[in-house]
């Protein structure tokens, strides 16, 4: 993302004192990382590049 000039807020779960259970409860996905596109939550980090590959991530 900062390749690209995105914005972002990176969240670390264990400085919030988030459980997996509370990431799993915002995003449906329990590993890290978890990313979330305007509300949105799009998977990890593979996730992610799977949609950059097909030309379907919109920031």
């Amino acid at each position: 993302m900062a390749e690209k000039e995105v914005e972002f807020e990176e969240i670390n779960i264990e400085e919030a004192n988030m459980s997996r259970d509370d990431l799993y409860a915002i995003t449906r996905g329990g590993l890290v990382p978890q990313i979330v596109v305007e509300g949105e939550p799009i998977g990890g980090y593979d996730d992610m590049m799977a949609l950059e590959a097909a030309g379907k991530l919109v920031l």
